[in-house]
Formats: structure tokens, sequence, C-alpha cells
């Protein structure tokens, strides 16, 4: 086969040919896969865990109480977005993440936004002595004596965090250790705030 006969109208037109069914195969691949919007745009480095619940369970209905024995329900916040941490002194993950949960309640605590954290240790004393010994003096602690929040809003295990937005509806939730004081969770806390 000589060079000539390679180079022939025919080959030339073979090969526009491929390629332009490649071209085209390129654009309809790249014009299904949708741009990251909302909550996915924050779903990176410590937030990869970050998800939505297509059906999330109900903001439960239960009664929290705090070392002092004053009551609260989540309800109680409604009008502020507020991001929930189910701990317990026990769980390593979770101590690990109390001080950035704590330095993110000092930087964005406001009327619009509040951490709200739960206990699930056997008494809240032992919530209150941890927090105490440990410096965390900007958290709301709250415990759960039934430790039934944990079955209502099927946690995979703890630590977990859940957002509600100001209806109290469950908008995000990760389950895991987060980099609280990380630049993509301050800009996640500022994307529910708006």
């Amino acid at each position: 086969m000589s060079l000539s006969s390679f180079f022939s109208v025919a080959n030339a037109i073979r090969l526009m040919l491929i390629i332009g069914v490649l071209a085209v195969f390129l654009v309809v691949v790249q014009s299904c896969s949708q741009p990251k919007t909302g909550l996915e745009l924050y779903s990176e480095g410590s937030l990869k865990k970050l998800t939505s619940l297509e059906a999330p369970p109900v903001q439960p209905n239960m009664r929290f109480s705090s070392p002092s024995g004053r009551e609260m329900r989540l309800s109680d916040y409604k009008g502020k977005v507020i991001l929930v941490n189910i701990w317990a002194t026990w769980c390593a993950p979770c101590i690990a993440e109390m001080p950035m949960l704590d330095a993110l309640q000092a930087e964005k605590g406001s009327a619009d936004f509040e951490v709200v954290t739960i206990s699930l240790d056997r008494t809240a004393e032992e919530a209150a002595q941890w927090f105490d010994k440990n410096g965390i003096n900007n958290l709301p602690l709250w415990h759960d004596g039934s430790y039934g929040v944990s079955a209502k809003l099927a946690l995979p295990g703890l630590p977990t965090s859940i957002f509600y937005n100001r209806q109290g509806r469950e908008i995000a939730r990760i389950p895991g250790e987060v980099d609280w004081t990380s630049k993509e969770a301050l800009a996640l806390v500022d994307y529910l705030t708006e």
C-alpha cells in the first residue's frame, strides 16, 4: 500500500466521519453529567460524606435534658438553622471533633445558626464533666436519657451530625468525624444560613 493511497479521498472521509462520531459522543456524555449544585458543592474534603436523604426522618419530638435538669425539644430551635451533633464521651471520633464544634459555634453561632449537642452518655453529668475538663464553653449540652434518638433518626453510628433548616426539616447529614473549622464547613454554614 503506497503512501498516496493511504491519504486518498475515501480514507479522509472515513477519518472525518470517525472524528465526527467521537465528537458527538463526547457532547452527549458531557451533557448527561450534571454540574454540582446546592449541597453537592460542599461535599468535599472533610465533608465528603455529606448526604441528603430522599425521605429524611421527621425531627424527633423528644425531650432532652441539661445537666441542671432543664428540658428542651429540637422544635424549640424553630426559626434557626441548627447542626445537631449526636455524640458520647466513650466515642473517640466524637471527642476529637468536639473542640472543632465548639470553635464553629464560637465563630458562626448567631440568631440564625446554632450547634446543638446531644450526648448519649449514661448520665448528663458525665458529658458535663468532659466539657469542663476539655474547655468546651460555647456549646449547649443536652442529654438523651432514653437513648431513643439514635433509632428515631436512623443513625449509622456516632458521631452523626444533622443539619435542620429553619422549619425543622432535615436538609443534610454527615456520619463520622468532621473538621468543622475547615473552609468547606464554614462555607456550608454560610450557604445554609443565607
